[in-house]
């Protein structure tokens, strides 16, 4: 199986663009199962849950320790090499269910709560159905099959959401996200064998796995960094607030990453394989990263940053009154989103021209920042540590500045990527600042508050970006056509 740069502008736009039709759905599967579950359920259960994924995503760290990144930025790999990474990622998972068992005793003893550990020990076989799942997700990544990507994940998702919904109808509680969370990953299994045709031979080549050992020892201490920027919150809200007030974290949080969940890393998931195979050409990387990092920066900062305008409308439409303390969280929250989100073609790049050590030093540095920001604030409450993540997420620009340099750009290019964007995001939230009392006198129903400040927004920020730039409207318009003219 071999890496090809033939058409790839063509099987990018193409990528992406399923890629983006599945940040629409995924996104109003997730924004809208999440409101219902939030109306069916308690604040706590959603802070059970994240108390146990804190353990779950540590122990994740250790699936297939890097080797499915290897796979996908090797030009050339054997069906061998595929199936020693399979019984690897597999018995690994094993392996780590039963550690995950293990330290269910801990995690209780840590959060002061019994039922974290009773979540962890269901949770363990999450491990076991995505250690078999990593060979299927790495071909259809490399062979670029985002059509059949998008189907599978668009089923897992449905599947997920609706056992979560129908559990949690039947009084199942918080184990109503539990058991969700499990259907959807044997869907994903199931459906993903399927669509590869794959099925592991009786083979094993450990030699492989000694040679790759040290590339992935640097993805899997960005994975571990990683992985402290992304729990160390909610290890240290969890032990000190307790499951209420996580919970109300937990969903502020869920809300403002849907900007890089849905958005963002989609995106490098179509990149990484398409930078890897244009190293050589400088020019060619050089346009690529700035196109795509420019349209990036317009979809998701605005999306941020509306996000954080609007908290005050957003709250009581999705969740209900019962979860207005999210507010001044999702705002703080939503501006660092943007940021993080409109900087994230920066570890694509650094992956891909195998600088993952220097990657790895960056991400030191901000973990860090984040654990001291963090450590500092979370004694005052929810809202100095969402205004910690706020202000730290700026540090986002520096491994950016470095993915620039990389390709031979300066900041010159970092502003051509997000000048214009964060232009448009200020004159947009300062729309929705200066509508907000006129928009409140002539009527007090929260969904028409947020729908008329979101049209408001809107039209402000496509006015100044256009403005700034016509080259936008213009790139979104070739973009779509040759996407329409693939599909």
């Amino acid at each position: 199986m071999v890496l090809r740069s033939e058409n790839l502008g063509g099987r990018v736009v193409s990528g992406a663009g399923f890629q983006l039709l599945g940040v629409v759905l995924k996104t109003v599967i997730t924004i809208g199962s999440t409101a219902v579950l939030a109306r069916l359920l308690a604040p706590s259960a959603f802070g059970y849950v994240a108390m146990a994924a804190v353990v779950t995503e540590l122990a994740a760290l250790f699936a297939n320790f890097g080797l499915s990144n290897i796979l996908i930025q090797r030009r050339r790999i054997t069906r061998l090499q595929l199936d020693t990474v399979f019984w690897a990622s597999a018995a690994l998972g094993v392996l780590l269910a039963l550690v995950t068992v293990g330290a269910s005793l801990f995690a209780s003893m840590w959060f002061r709560d019994a039922v974290v550990g009773e979540v962890l020990r269901v949770l363990c076989w999450s491990f076991v159905l995505g250690g078999l799942n990593v060979i299927p997700w790495v071909v259809l990544v490399r062979l670029m099959r985002f059509r059949t990507e998008f189907w599978l994940q668009l089923a897992t998702m449905l599947v997920r959401a609706a056992t979560a919904i129908v559990c949690a109808w039947a009084g199942l509680g918080l184990w109503s996200l539990v058991i969700g969370g499990l259907a959807g990953l044997l869907v994903n299994l199931v459906l993903g064998l399927a669509a590869v045709g794959y099925w592991p031979r009786r083979r094993f080549h450990l030699p492989f796995l000694a040679a790759t050992w040290r590339t992935g020892g640097s993805y899997f201490g960005g994975g571990l960094l990683y992985y402290a920027n992304m729990n160390l919150d909610l290890i240290l809200i969890g032990r000190s607030l307790g499951a209420q007030s996580l919970g109300y974290y937990q969903n502020a949080r869920s809300l403002t990453d849907e900007v890089r969940a849905r958005i963002a890393i989609p995106l490098q998931h179509v990149l990484f394989p398409a930078f890897s195979s244009v190293l050589r050409e400088r020019d060619r990387m050089q346009h690529m990263l700035v196109r795509s990092g420019r349209m990036l920066a317009a979809v998701v900062m605005p999306i941020g940053i509306g996000i954080a305008a609007m908290a005050p409308e957003l709250v009581p439409v999705l969740y209900g009154s019962s979860w207005l303390p999210m507010i001044p969280v999702v705002a703080m929250l939503g501006i660092s989103a943007a940021v993080r989100a409109s900087c994230s073609m920066a570890s694509v790049v650094i992956n891909a021209h195998d600088r993952v050590a220097r990657g790895l030093q960056l991400q030191v540095v901000g973990t860090l920042l984040m654990a001291v920001a963090i450590a500092g604030t979370v004694r005052h409450g929810l809202e100095a540590v969402a205004g910690a993540q706020a202000v730290v997420g700026l540090y986002a620009l520096v491994p950016f500045g470095y993915a620039l340099r990389l390709t031979g750009l300066g900041w010159r290019a970092a502003w051509s990527i997000l000048g214009p964007p964060a232009l448009g995001c200020v004159g947009m939230a300062a729309a929705v600042h200066s509508l907000r009392p006129v928009v409140q006198d002539v009527t007090v129903h929260p969904g028409l508050q947020l729908l008329a400040h979101a049209l408001a927004a809107a039209l402000c920020y496509f006015v100044v970006l256009h403005l700034l730039s016509r080259e936008y409207l213009n790139e979104l318009r070739t973009i779509a056509g040759r996407f329409a003219g693939r599909r």
